[in-house]
């Protein structure tokens, strides 16, 4: 990473000693003034909600711009963040919601409109959101759909008994500040449950989980989208320089890089190799076929990743040129910057289209 000149750490020093510390992390003067006066207005509340806003909001402050001089996110710092017209908690060992995951779970709510207009869903919806983390995905969609979908059920499955316990959390949070409609306290839940189905694991596997679950039929879940976040990090990216220091450092590396796994899993799927962190690709794509989803909307990290995703989708048995109209594609809303490639990248699978 370039070093931050020297004149504009004076600069910064000169308008205000706490912009260098917040300088530090986010690398530019116009970035550091905004993230001070967020800083600043979370400092202010924090203290006037405990009572002590004279005496302590100043010293409240420099704790917090040091802690962001450090490199903690600003989200843990502040504790939530903006997600759509939710505000999503966001608390150390669960990954903090990014701008392009909300961007493609709104696109995700417009297809499910579209297909529901051209009857391809029928009176009910059910929504399956894997890797579901802080519950981000699952408490946009059921804003964005309740008020156009009499009966939905969204379920989060996530491997991480924190990430269950803030989903859990952030639907209660948003449920008490009329974010949300009331009819999601019955329509959305969490559980636990091990999407890989790693032999020998004490957390129950996806599928018992949903065998079990009141929306199976006859034994077998029946469910209309899945849409997924997973981990899709390499290993190496995790440390050389393209994730940034604050994510490395701070956010659970779980949530962000696959784990190592049998090639079973993948071989007992028909692929005869693929890169370790398209693991979860893999088992996606084979259970939107196994649970005969509508549609399934899956986040990659880059366009090389996301068009390794649509060539799985046509290798793995059953997956494309059944008897059912299907394909695969990438929805792509992306830009690129003079440095890096910025914005929201999908793979999206629709079946019976």
């Amino acid at each position: 990473m370039p070093r931050i000149p020297t004149s504009l750490l004076l600069k910064a020093y000169r308008e205000n000693p706490l912009l260098l510390d917040v300088l530090k992390e986010c690398r530019t003067l116009d970035q550091a003034r905004n993230e001070l006066r967020w800083l600043r207005e979370g400092a202010i509340s924090k203290c006037r909600n405990a009572g002590t806003y004279s005496k302590h909001w100043r010293h409240e402050l420099r704790r917090m711009c040091t802690d962001r001089s450090r490199g903690k996110p600003l989200q843990y710092i502040l504790g939530d963040q903006p997600f759509g017209d939710l505000e999503i908690l966001c608390r150390p060992g669960v990954l903090i919601p990014r701008g392009e995951t909300e961007s493609y779970t709104s696109h995700a709510s417009d297809i499910i409109l579209k297909k529901r207009r051209a009857n391809k869903f029928g009176a009910s919806l059910r929504i399956l959101d894997l890797c579901s983390g802080s519950g981000c995905i699952s408490l946009l969609l059921h804003s964005l759909l309740a008020s156009h979908i009499d009966n939905l059920t969204v379920l989060g499955v996530d491997v991480s008994p924190q990430a269950i316990n803030l989903g859990y959390k952030n639907k209660a949070h948003n449920l008490r500040r009329g974010l949300l409609s009331p009819r999601a306290e019955k329509e959305v839940s969490f559980l636990l449950a091990d999407i890989l189905d790693h032999p020998g694991s004490d957390i129950p596997s996806l599928m018992d989980i949903l065998q079990t679950h009141p929306d199976s039929a006859g034994g077998k879940s029946t469910w209309d989208v899945l849409i997924s976040n997973p981990p899709y990090i390499s290993p190496l990216n995790l440390v050389n320089g393209t994730t940034s220091r604050s994510v490395r450092r701070f956010e659970p590396v779980g949530a962000l890089v696959p784990p190592v796994v049998d090639p079973s899993i993948w071989q007992a799927l028909g692929l005869e190799t693929i890169v370790p962190e398209d693991i979860f690709y893999a088992k996606l794509l084979s259970l939107a076929r196994q649970l005969d989803v509508k549609l399934a909307v899956l986040e990659c990290g880059d366009l090389q990743q996301a068009q390794r995703v649509v060539d799985m989708a046509h290798e793995l048995p059953g997956i494309a040129g059944d008897e059912k109209e299907e394909y695969a594609y990438i929805w792509d809303d992306c830009y690129t910057t003079t440095d890096q490639d910025s914005g929201a990248r999908a793979v999206i699978l629709e079946r019976g289209t």
